[in-house]
């Protein structure tokens, strides 16, 4: 009879070891999962690195930084000859954030602007305008504006760490 006791407790022994083990395993799982997680949602900071320059001076414009929505140009007062620069957070390899400019024609009658990157970021970084990376207006009436929506696209491959770009409207 105490023999049988005996390997009734040896038997459950193993089973709470096989079951420690096991556990242990899903801790050892679970870091390693959240840790290779971590690693690949990596963030590119780009704050401030913007700079909008109208190469014209028949054109004002005003910038709007994520997280603001779509703003209405003509209802804007703030035009300017110099733009601020875009204020972008952090976006995350493989996201995007979206940025404005409102552009005002200050010049005569069926003007047409040129949006295009002058100085580009690195290699897995994209700025779009409008969808394109080259955009070119309708023409607009003196006094009539335009919304260019702006959009920083980060790579899954891109390196992260800050970087600049200028957008050049002409």
């Amino acid at each position: 009879m105490q023999n049988e006791n005996d390997q009734d407790r040896e038997v459950t022994r193993s089973r709470t070891s096989q079951k420690f083990k096991l556990y242990i395993a899903l801790v050892l799982l679970f870091v390693a999962t959240f840790a290779s997680v971590a690693y690949a949602l990596q963030s590119l900071t780009i704050t401030n690195t913007e700079t909008v320059i109208l190469a014209t001076k028949n054109w004002q414009g005003i910038t709007f930084s994520p997280p603001n929505s779509s703003p209405v140009c003509a209802t804007q007062t703030t035009y300017s000859d110099n733009p601020a620069p875009m204020t972008w957070g952090t976006i995350g390899q493989g996201a995007s954030e979206t940025g404005y400019i409102c552009v005002k024609n200050q010049g005569g009658t069926g003007s047409t602007y040129i949006v295009t990157t002058t100085v580009a970021p690195p290699t897995g970084i994209t700025v779009t305008y409008n969808g394109t990376s080259t955009l070119t207006s309708l023409p607009l009436n003196s006094g009539q504006t335009s919304l260019i929506n702006v959009v920083v696209s980060a790579a899954l491959t891109a390196t992260p760490g800050a970087f600049s770009y200028t957008t050049t409207i002409s």
